[in-house]
C-alpha cells in the first residue's frame, strides 16, 4: 500500500507499474523495485512510489541457476530412458508385425489351397451329375 504525500490518504493499487533494477553495490547485490503510479481516492493526487522491492545477490542467481541446470539434467536423463525404452518397444512391436504378417500369408495361401480344392470337387460332381442323367 502507498501513502499519499499530499492528504496521507492509503492507495490500496497503482494504475500503473512498471519494474526497476539498480546498479550491482559493493556487496554485489541488486535491488529489485516495483514502482507504480497511484492517485489518492481522497484529493485525486497522482503520484509515484515503490511498490515493492526485492534484494537479489548475484550468489544468490548463480546458486539459482546451478539448481535450475541440475533439475534440467535430471530430465534429459529421464526423457533420454523413456525414449530408450519406447525404441525398444518400438522394435519388439516391428518384430511382433512381421511375425503376424507371415502367420497371415500362411493362413491365406492355406485357405487359397483350400477353396482350389473345393472348386475342384465341385467340378467334378457336376460332371458325375450330368453323366447321370
Amino acid at each position: 500500500m502507498a501513502r499519499c504525500p499530499k492528504c496521507g490518504g492509503e492507495v490500496a493499487s497503482p494504475f500503473k507499474t512498471w519494474s526497476v533494477v539498480s546498479k550491482p553495490g559493493k556487496a554485489a547485490e541488486r535491488s529489485k523495485f516495483t514502482m507504480g503510479l497511484c492517485e489518492c481516492p481522497n484529493c485525486g493526487a497522482k503520484f509515484r512510489a515503490m511498490i515493492e522491492e526485492e534484494r537479489v545477490s548475484i550468489k544468490g542467481m548463480i546458486e539459482r541457476i546451478r539448481g535450475i541446470e541440475g533439475e534440467l539434467v535430471q530430465v534429459l536423463k529421464n526423457l533420454r530412458e523413456k525414449i530408450k525404452a519406447l525404441e525398444s518397444e518400438r522394435a519388439s512391436l516391428l518384430a511382433e508385425i512381421e511375425e503376424l504378417k507371415k502367420e497371415a500369408e500362411a493362413r491365406a495361401s492355406k485357405l487359397e489351397s483350400e477353396i482350389t480344392t473345393l472348386r475342384q470337387e465341385v467340378k467334378a460332381l457336376k460332371e458325375l451329375l450330368s453323366e447321370a442323367e
